[in-house]
């Protein structure tokens, strides 16, 4: 057996991954591979991480969907934006001030919806964000005025705040360590292809049936009418309570007494999943009972609540803001609020850009100039892909042992995508080059927007995964700091330089945040094991185990 300390750190994150040894074989693995569980699935069949792969990517595609459903909304306007401002009466520079404004709800309502979804369950907060962001999809189709405008981006911000962050969460209970990283990439992936058809069919639907058609058809015709129905009827709730199944004090893997200190797996009876998962860890009950799968009545309601979470709504509302002290996922939303800019600016010049000249192009063409963007969106997504075939190379090459920091090697792509994006778009607009060179500007933007969110959110939550609800709103939070900034200033600052300066202050944001990515690997896992008992007090007021990767 292997020693414990080699299952077993001081240090929150850091975890033994691949079992080169195939000593530890009562403990589940992927398969017939060396790659262990992170963290061990229970014995109940309703953990979700025990799930079929067949309801883990319903799952996964319903999330998705619904990121890719309020992307759309978003930016269905992108192509049209002057048009709009010259319909409404709103200034551009309003215009962009209510963007901003959205983005600020966007990140900052989550310590409402997040503790809702803690407390009550993940599937209550996805239905009631969609009802508030139709209501507010309906009214776009009607308002008139500044003030209108504000307020009506003020409820779809409400409404659309949630998928900052709790989609995020859904993932980390489904999945597991080595699948996240893919599985993040993914959900972002939908999300991108949410903003790229909303600019493409925006464009088109303004060039026909008008612009206030484009959400009007989104909330009543189709997507989000239907994404209700969908959440209500199919989705199974991903809050399991863990707790119930371990032990904190013996309930996990434990050193034993003997003078040479091994490990002694205790194991609860034959696999429960698919050949995913073979064995069932040792810690996987506590007190001996079970937890069966809900009936279909139990998986269509609409709140799930456990009555032994002793944890209160406020103290998962009042949780987010200490963890401002913890440097990894301060910087880690940092990184992850930079990587959102790109589609935010891109949104709010693009159509300043292309429909004036030298283009004079439509908001039909302008919108299918974002199909360069969708390349973009594949070559993120194949970079969060990378990240977990890296993290399980270095993790072998370390002993079986892996640390968060592993991921981050990666992050020279999304520093390249930035670096080129952002300067070529820039200094093409400026000097109005041909319309190929802002293409692959767009294209290396939503690239590098899509890298750096999955690896930041995949490195954040595999710090402390024990508190990764908490986390995500820290994340959201930071997102909507700095891009509310960035959108209420950017229209002021193209009025005052070019595209070309403003692009290029921004690049240099970004690519400085990224390039934070080396004091982080450097002294990253130091500022893990400083923040360690803030951490476990926080897992203490839970009931949660010290050791969460491993349960």
């Amino acid at each position: 057996m292997a020693r414990s300390d080699d299952i077993f750190t001081d240090v929150p994150g850091t975890v033994y991954l691949v079992d080169e040894s195939r000593t530890l074989r009562d403990a589940a693995h992927a398969g017939k591979q060396d790659i262990l569980l992170i963290p061990q699935p229970s014995n109940s069949l309703a953990d979700p991480l025990n799930w079929s792969r067949l309801k883990k990517y319903w799952s996964l595609f319903l999330i998705s969907a619904y990121a890719c459903v309020y992307s759309f909304g978003e930016n269905n306007w992108g192509a049209s934006w002057t048009l709009i401002s010259d319909d409404t009466g709103v200034s551009l520079t309003n215009m962009n001030g209510g963007s901003a404004l959205n983005y600020l709800l966007l990140g900052f309502f989550n310590i409402i919806w997040i503790p809702t979804g803690m407390k009550f369950g993940r599937k209550i907060v996805y239905i009631l964000s969609l009802i508030l962001l139709m209501a507010g999809s309906i009214w776009g189709g009607f308002y008139h005025g500044t003030v209108q405008y504000y307020i009506m981006l003020a409820v779809q911000g409400i409404g659309t705040a949630a998928y900052q962050a709790l989609i995020q969460l859904t993932i980390f209970d489904m999945f597991f360590t080595h699948e996240r990283g893919r599985m993040v990439a993914i959900y972002i992936f939908f999300q991108q292809l949410g903003s790229i058809l909303g600019l493409i069919l925006g464009g088109y639907i303004s060039d026909g049936i008008g612009w206030r058609w484009s959400s009007l058809i989104e909330a009543i015709a189709c997507p989000q009418g239907v994404m209700i129905i969908l959440f209500i009827f199919t989705f199974d709730d991903t809050m399991f309570p863990r707790s119930r199944f371990t032990d904190p004090m013996h309930g996990r893997l434990s050193r034993s007494s003997d003078a040479d200190k091994e490990f002694k797996l205790e194991t609860e009876g034959e696999d429960k999943q698919d050949s995913v998962v073979r064995g069932m860890n040792s810690n996987s009950v506590g007190d001996g009972e079970d937890m069966p799968p809900r009936t279909y009545r139990q998986q269509i309601a609409i709140v799930h609540y456990f009555a032994d979470d002793q944890t209160t709504w406020f103290q998962y509302f009042r949780r987010p803001f200490y963890l401002f002290a913890f440097p990894n996922i301060v910087l880690a939303g940092i990184q992850f609020a930079f990587g959102c800019t790109a589609g935010i600016v891109s949104f709010n010049t693009i159509s300043e850009i292309m429909t004036e000249k030298p283009y004079n192009w439509s908001a039909g063409s302008t919108g299918l100039l974002f199909l360069a963007a969708l390349i973009g969106n594949f070559l993120g997504m194949g970079v969060g892909s990378l990240s977990d075939w890296v993290v399980l190379v270095l993790a072998r090459r370390n002993k079986g042992y892996k640390e968060p920091e592993m991921r981050l090697w990666v992050y020279i792509f999304p520093f390249i995508f930035g670096a080129v994006g952002y300067f070529t778009y820039g200094w093409a607009a400026t000097n109005g080059d041909h319309w190929m060179a802002i293409a692959v500007a767009l294209c290396c933007l939503i690239a590098q927007q899509v890298s750096i969110t999955s690896l930041a959110t995949a490195y954040a939550m595999e710090c402390f995964d024990g508190i990764s609800g908490e986390l995500v709103v820290v994340l959201a939070i930071c997102s909507s700091l700095i891009n509310f900034a960035i959108s209420f200033s950017v229209q002021p600052f193209i009025d005052t330089t070019n595209y070309g300066w403003t692009f290029t202050c921004f690049g240099l944001l970004v690519v400085l945040s990224v390039l934070a990515g080396i004091p982080m690997i450097i002294w990253g896992k130091d500022w893990r094991r400083k923040c360690k008992t803030r951490y476990e007090q926080f897992l203490a007021e839970t009931g949660r185990n010290a050791h969460p990767s491993a349960l």
